[in-house]
């Protein structure tokens, strides 16, 4: 027996309805979008003003399936965050940190942690990158060979072969963890192999360099032009919690960022962005031509750089960065940076 052509009529309606609630992420109530919950902190760890009693690594829980690692400034000036993702069948790391810290041990700790709650006995870890830059990729020799662990190299070739992209990089690929699926798709500007990553559970898009609270370095301004793009157009029908980069540069107040090479940031930005961030860089950069200008935005700066920018950024930072250290652990007179 056939429904009635009324019912069948008001159930396509809904269903039509439903198609453009999701078409232009709006949804009707404020009842949590149908994705994930999760709980950012209120503070980082910044590094110092004791460096004797600062960890290498904040473990953040966003959700139990979700988790944030940020390296301690006393570790690496460049104080990186990475994200660890769980799925049913794997899980995956994005960039293994700066320097020498032992960010091995840390995710092997958090692994265990996790499979321990979940009753598991192992689970299957792929290592990736936001981007092929050394602040992010500096601990990639702790996890190959390893068993159990997949581990992906930051060149260009490699990642357009793990994830199956065959148009980079406007493809949008979908990447199943287990009941879990991410969309990466290329955002060059910054660095040539540099991925965004949405997170359908919980709505949160990983930006890795491209976008965050701090100074955005474009090394090809008509790549990033075109990535700014690619990710307003991809996060229009989609509900976006949080866009996360890694790394935080900015002060907590409005035009204001840390000198390069800080190490300790004690009143920093928040790490979240949203998609009106997205929208501000979008409105600035659209309608330049050519070479872009620097230009400071409230929460972040637009960085072109050069071979000579480079080299003098690189002697800034040492010098910075050689004042600091030397205070940080000098535990009898910690020393207050001003930015």
């Amino acid at each position: 027996m056939q429904p009635p052509k009324s019912t069948l009529t008001h159930s396509l309606t809904l269903l039509l309805l439903l198609s453009i609630t999701l078409m232009i992420a709006q949804v009707p109530e404020p009842d949590g979008a149908g994705v994930q919950p999760g709980v950012l902190p209120d503070d980082w760890i910044v590094g110092g003003p004791k460096c004797m009693e600062v960890p290498e690594f904040q473990v953040h829980e966003y959700n139990e399936d979700f988790y944030i690692l940020r390296q301690s400034g006393c570790s690496h000036y460049e104080k990186p965050f990475l994200y660890l993702i769980f799925g049913d069948e794997k899980a995956i790391l994005f960039d293994t940190g700066a320097g020498v810290a032992q960010v091995f041990r840390t995710v092997n700790e958090t692994i265990e942690k996790w499979l321990q709650r979940k009753g598991r006995e192992s689970i299957p870890l792929e290592v990736v990158h936001t981007h092929n830059h050394g602040d992010h990729t500096a601990g990639d020799a702790q996890f190959k060979n390893r068993p159990n662990v997949t581990f992906v190299s930051a060149e260009l070739g490699e990642v357009k072969k793990f994830f199956g992209f065959t148009q980079w990089p406007e493809q949008v690929v979908n990447y199943d963890l287990g009941n879990r699926v991410l969309e990466i798709f290329g955002v060059p500007g910054h660095e040539q192999a540099s991925i965004a990553i949405y997170d359908r559970q919980t709505g949160v898009l990983i930006t890795g360099d491209i976008v965050y609270p701090g100074r955005l370095y474009i090394n090809e301004p008509d790549a990033f032009k075109a990535s700014i793009q690619r990710m307003l157009d991809f996060t229009r029908n989609r509900v976006v919690t949080h866009v996360l980069g890694c790394h935080i540069e900015q002060t907590d107040t409005p035009y204001l960022e840390y000198p390069i090479g800080t190490i300790y940031q004690p009143n920093e930005h928040r790490l979240e962005l949203s998609r009106g961030h997205l929208l501000e860089l979008h409105d600035v950069v659209r309608d330049l031509k050519g070479e872009l200008p620097r230009i400071a935005l409230r929460d972040m700066t637009i960085y072109p750089v050069t071979p000579q920018i480079w080299e003098a950024l690189r002697a800034r930072r040492k010098e910075v960065e050689d004042r600091q250290r030397t205070s940080m652990w000098n535990q009898s007179q910690p020393e207050e940076t001003t930015p």
